[in-house]
């Protein structure tokens, strides 16, 4: 059974263009207000919940390790906020700022023209044959 399938559709060159007046009207900008206009509805802020203190499983924590043939150690609660409360207390150290170099001073006196190399004409070399 074969049934006539169209390979190719011919259109008219027509309905593909737009229309010139919605061309016109598609590359007009929108008007816009003065006023900006919030189209969200209007919450009022919620209060923000407040925050759970976080608590260690530690119960889990220990049997998991134990599984691993590990040991788990945890530190205690009361030193640790002991150690936190002697870190907030204790005093700030002093900035004592540093001393800039002395700066060098500088001869003002005449300047003094020394020579660094030899007349090598008036030098006799072992390689000079008379």
């Amino acid at each position: 059974m074969a049934t006539n399938v169209p390979t190719s559709v011919s259109t008219p060159a027509a309905a593909l263009e737009p229309a010139p007046g919605a061309a016109a009207a598609a590359a007009a900008p929108a008007p816009v207000s003065a006023h900006p206009v919030n189209t969200a509805p209007s919450v009022a802020a919620a209060p923000a919940p407040s925050a759970q203190p976080f608590v260690l499983p530690i119960q889990a924590l220990q049997s998991l390790a134990a599984e691993a043939g590990l040991q788990w150690v945890h530190s205690d609660a009361q030193k640790v906020q002991a150690a936190q409360e002697a870190i907030a207390h204790a005093p700030k150290p002093v900035h004592v700022p540093r001393l800039p170099k002395p700066r060098a001073v500088v001869d003002e006196g005449p300047l003094v023209l020394v020579e660094t190399r030899k007349d090598l004409s008036q030098v006799r070399m072992p390689f000079d044959q008379a």
